[in-house]
C-alpha cells in the first residue's frame, strides 16, 4: 500500500506542508493552477529554494496582495470550497480542516463558531494552505496518510491577546487527541493551520512503521532557526506494517537500522536538540 508518511520532528504549518509536497514531486505549477479554482483573487504561490541546517528544502509562500480584503468568517471560506470546482473529496478533507481550526478557536475563547475571528483563518493565505495541501495530497494518490508525533515547541508566544504559552490554546485545542511532543525549542513550531491539517488528514502513528521509502520531501519553514533544522519532512513510501508497542520486533529492528541512516544527517548538526525529541519513537 502506498503512503504519505510525516515526520512533523520542527513542526507542521501550511507553508511547510505546501514546501514539503511541492519538494516530493507534485507539480507545482499545476497546482497553482488548481487554486485558481477557488475564484478568489488578491493571491498568488511563490516557490524559492533554500536551505535549513545545509539540507535543501523548498520554500512555498502564499502571496497575498497588499490591498483590502473582506474579513472572512468561517462560513465565507466554506461557501468559496462548496462553489469552486473541485472533487467532492477535497471540498469535503478542506472543508473539515477549516472548521476544526474554527471550532477549537470558539471552544477556546467560548464564543459561538460564527463569530470567531480566526486571525489566521479571516485569511486568503489560510484558505489556499488549506485547499493547497490537500489538493497536494489528492494528486500524489497515496491511499493513507500516517504521522508522526508533532513537535510543538516550550516557551511562550506575543500574540494579539498579549502573552501566551506555546502551543498557543487554539493550537492545542486542535490537537486533541493526536500526540503531540514538547520540544526545547522556544518558539511556537506549529501553528493552528499546520494543526488543522494533521489532525484532519492524518493518522497518528505512534509506535513503529516499517515502509521503504521511494521519494523524500523537505518544506521549509519561515525560520533558519539555531536549535533545529526547520523542515516538515514527508515520506512517500511503500507500507509494510505498522508496529504496535510490544510485538512485531523484527520489523522494529530492521526498520531501526533504516531509520537511524534516515536520521545521520539532522543529528550531525543537531543531536542535542534532536534526540530527546525523537528517543521514544526509536526505543
Amino acid at each position: 500500500m502506498e503512503i504519505l508518511y510525516i515526520d512533523p520532528f520542527a513542526g507542521a504549518s501550511g507553508d511547510m506542508f505546501l514546501g514539503a509536497l511541492v519538494d516530493l514531486g507534485v507539480d507545482f505549477e499545476a497546482l497553482r493552477e488548481a487554486l485558481r479554482a477557488l475564484d478568489v483573487k488578491g493571491f498568488d504561490l511563490r516557490r524559492t529554494e533554500v536551505l535549513r541546517h545545509q539540507i535543501a528544502a523548498t520554500k512555498v509562500d502564499v502571496v497575498v496582495e497588499d490591498v483590502p480584503h473582506p474579513h472572512r468568517h468561517l462560513r465565507h471560506l466554506l461557501e468559496i470550497i462548496e462553489r469552486a470546482p473541485l472533487a467532492s473529496r477535497v471540498q469535503e478533507r478542506s472543508a473539515a480542516a477549516l472548521t476544526a481550526l474554527a471550532e477549537a478557536e470558539a471552544r477556546v475563547h467560548r464564543v459561538p463558531v460564527e463569530k470567531v475571528h480566526l486571525h489566521e483563518v479571516g485569511g486568503l493565505d489560510c484558505l489556499v494552505d488549506v485547499v493547497g495541501t490537500v489538493l497536494a495530497i489528492e494528486a500524489l494518490g497515496v491511499e493513507r496518510v500516517l504521522s508522526a508525533p508533532v513537535s510543538v515547541g516550550s516557551g511562550v508566544v506575543r500574540c494579539a491577546h498579549g502573552v501566551m504559552p506555546v502551543p498557543a490554546p487554539g493550537t492545542l485545542a486542535i490537537l486533541e487527541g493526536f500526540p503531540i511532543r514538547r520540544t526545547q525549542v522556544p518558539h511556537e513550531m506549529t501553528t493552528p493551520t499546520g494543526a488543522a491539517l494533521l489532525a484532519t488528514l492524518a493518522e497518528p502513528i505512534v509506535p513503529s512503521v516499517a515502509m521503504i521509502p521511494r521519494a523524500i520531501g523537505h518544506g521549509a519553514g519561515t525560520r533558519d532557526t539555531p536549535d533545529i533544522a526547520n523542515f516538515l519532512r514527508v515520506v512517500r513510501a511503500d507500507l509494510i506494517a505498522v508496529g504496535s508497542k510490544g510485538h512485531a520486533h523484527e520489523h522494529h529492528h530492521h526498520h531501526h537500522h533504516d531509520d537511524s541512516h534516515d536520521h545521520d544527517h539532522p543529528h550531525e548538526h543537531d543531536d542535542d536538540h534532536h534526540h530527546p525529541g525523537h528517543s521514544h519513537v526509536h526505543s
